[in-house]
């Protein structure tokens, strides 16, 4: 909380120097190298990005079949999902609103992603009406492999225990996305979920 309240602090007291700069017919004296390397570092953690264009280009109407396992190796229960996606915070986070069926019940899920200039990484979160708790994702994205890859956390509401998570998501062509959900339990994971998109 004290670091928190520190930044916050911090960038309240550089409002008025970025102001001030951006006022052609103000007054004041220069700012002091030091406070136009602050104000120059504040810049630089605000502006988007290469990467946050990079989620601009998933805005759209999407519709998406679902596949999920609670047990390995039986068949997977199949649902359909609508996804609406927008950028919000002037370009800074990508928006996605999800609406179906799961195991016959009106499915509502709403997530966010963006990408952090200083800690230079992905960062998602997740909550929907089939749970009252906050998932929260950090991840990369891949230029060789072209995919994003973000590891997570979460509750089992059964057992109580942390269970870590990681995913991956593509685009094998135009259109198309597939994102795939695994638990890690140890030195070995299992997939529970799989996600075709395809653009409307």
């Amino acid at each position: 909380m004290k670091s928190y309240m520190v930044s916050v602090l911090f960038g309240c007291c550089l409002l008025p120097l970025v102001a001030l700069a951006q006022d052609e017919q103000a007054s004041a004296p220069p700012m002091s190298p030091e406070q136009m390397a602050m104000m120059q570092a504040w810049e630089r953690a605000a502006t988007p990005g290469a990467e946050h264009a990079r989620l601009a280009a998933q805005v759209g109407s999407w519709q998406g079949k679902v596949e999920s396992w609670s047990v390995p190796g039986t068949d997977p229960i199949i649902s359909q999902s609508m996804v609406e996606r927008s950028m919000s915070m002037d370009g800074r986070v990508l928006e996605e609103r999800w609406s179906g069926n799961m195991m016959g019940r009106d499915f509502v899920g709403h997530g966010r992603t963006g990408f952090d200039n200083v800690q230079q990484q992905y960062w998602s979160t997740w909550t929907d009406n089939m749970s009252t708790s906050l998932m929260t994702f950090s991840g990369k994205y891949d230029e060789a492999a072209e995919r994003y890859e973000f590891t997570g956390s979460y509750v089992d509401p059964v057992s109580k225990r942390t269970v870590q998570t990681r995913s991956v998501s593509m685009a094998p062509e135009e259109g198309k996305e597939v994102m795939e959900m695994y638990e890690v339990i140890g030195d070995s994971e299992r997939m529970t979920m799989r996600i075709t998109l395809t653009r409307q």
